[in-house]
């Protein structure tokens, strides 16, 4: 059996469509971890930052910052960055915070502390 569809669009003219509409607004801000490095680590080089992140519609993005400062977006998962820590002074203490957002612009974050350690200088 086949089925054909047609669309009226008569009288519709100036009509908006939107998303969610009639639906339940998205008040739920997404989940979000850090997994790598581990809280207080002792790091340098290049650093692996990995996050995860989970929304009931959707996660949108991940910023990754190092002490307030952005240093990567990432739009899909896996949620991946690396941190060049060369330019930073060795046995300091550094912030890595993972922000994520959906759609609806609700965000959450987890953040990290851990200090850049070259060995002896």
């Amino acid at each position: 059996m086949r089925f054909q569809f047609v669309f009226v669009a008569a009288g519709l003219a100036g009509i908006a469509c939107s998303t969610g509409g009639t639906g339940p607004t998205d008040t739920s801000a997404p989940l979000v971890t850090i997994t790598a490095p581990t809280d207080q680590a002792q790091v340098s080089g290049q650093v692996s930052i990995d996050a995860l992140a989970v929304d009931d519609i959707g996660v949108d993005k991940v910023r990754f910052l190092v002490d307030g400062t952005e240093i990567a977006v990432v739009y899909t998962s896996p949620y991946h960055a690396t941190w060049n820590t060369a330019s930073v002074a060795n046995n300091t203490n550094h912030t890595i915070r993972v922000e994520a957002s959906d759609v609806a612009k609700n965000v959450s974050f987890a953040s990290i502390g851990v200090t850049v350690s070259r060995g002896t200088q």
